[in-house]
């Protein structure tokens, strides 16, 4: 028998890892909370922003504060290079163009991937010194995946929630992976669709799901989502400032696992074995 073979029998004689055991890295992953659906992850060395490009208050949601938003235009440190922006969908909540196009021309390193009707909305607001070739227009066929191979990422077309009112939004959902852990945003989407079930996103092993509250906020909600998603850890967003403590006692007395961020620039770094 070779030392090799001989291995894993002396480690669990003693009570030591395997060469496997220790070799396999740690994979993590951190969220920075921007506003509302807006978050910078940070994994494997990148860097990628999704909603984050809300620096006026919309209706009963919160924006970026300007304080935060400056430091991502700036470079600040933590912020020196993104390589990738996503917008879930046009509505103000979650996109505003201006406030796109002012980090596009700080930030000539980062490529923003879109639904056409946003980069639409944002084509007046450009200037001469933002490339068109770092903004790409994706928009999946209903229930196919769209990847971006080059970019580490997936996109799903989803329904938005609301019904006939709101059907002909161009909502996106982003499948990444950073730090070989496994992502998912699902935007505005809504939690029943036929078209959640047909990506088999249990099956994409997913370590994290970024979803609604409003998905998670009641026990049938909740058991549907882990099951649908099959993700380790959910995380609940899209709170408007003034229920925060009311959907934080709701998430809690359902499961305490579920994560609620609370203040702009909170982080959590999310650890996978």
């Amino acid at each position: 028998m070779t030392a090799r073979a001989l291995l894993p029998l002396f480690a669990s004689l003693f009570g030591l890892a395997t060469l496997q055991e220790v070799a396999r890295p740690a994979r993590a992953l951190e969220l920075e909370y921007l506003a509302n659906e807006g978050f910078l992850l940070r994994g494997g060395g990148r860097a990628v922003l999704i909603d984050a490009f809300v620096t006026e208050p919309y209706g009963e949601y919160a924006a970026v504060p300007a304080e935060l938003f400056e430091r991502l235009c700036a470079g600040a440190e933590g912020y020196e290079s993104i390589a990738l922006a996503l917008a879930s969908h046009v509505h103000r909540d979650h996109f505003q163009a201006e406030a796109a196009a002012a980090f596009l021309a700080a930030h000539p390193e980062t490529r923003l991937v879109a639904a056409p009707e946003v980069l639409a909305a944002l084509q007046p607001e450009l200037g001469a010194g933002v490339a068109r070739e770092r903004l790409l227009g994706r928009l999946p066929e209903a229930r196919a995946r769209l990847t971006e191979q080059a970019l580490g990422l997936e996109l799903l077309r989803l329904p938005h929630t609301g019904g006939t009112r709101t059907a002909s939004v161009q909502n996106l959902g982003h499948l990444l992976e950073l730090g070989g852990v496994r992502v998912l945003h699902v935007g505005d989407a809504e939690r029943g669709s036929e078209e959640l079930d047909a990506y088999d996103l249990e099956g994409a092993r997913l370590d994290v799901a970024l979803v609604p509250y409003w998905w998670v906020d009641d026990a049938a909600g909740l058991a549907r989502v882990r099951a649908l998603t099959g993700a380790r850890e959910l995380v609940a967003m899209h709170v408007p400032p003034a229920e925060l403590a009311q959907v934080k006692a709701a998430l809690a007395a359902l499961d305490r696992r579920v994560v609620l961020f609370e203040a702009a620039g909170e982080r959590r770094t999310l650890r996978f074995e």
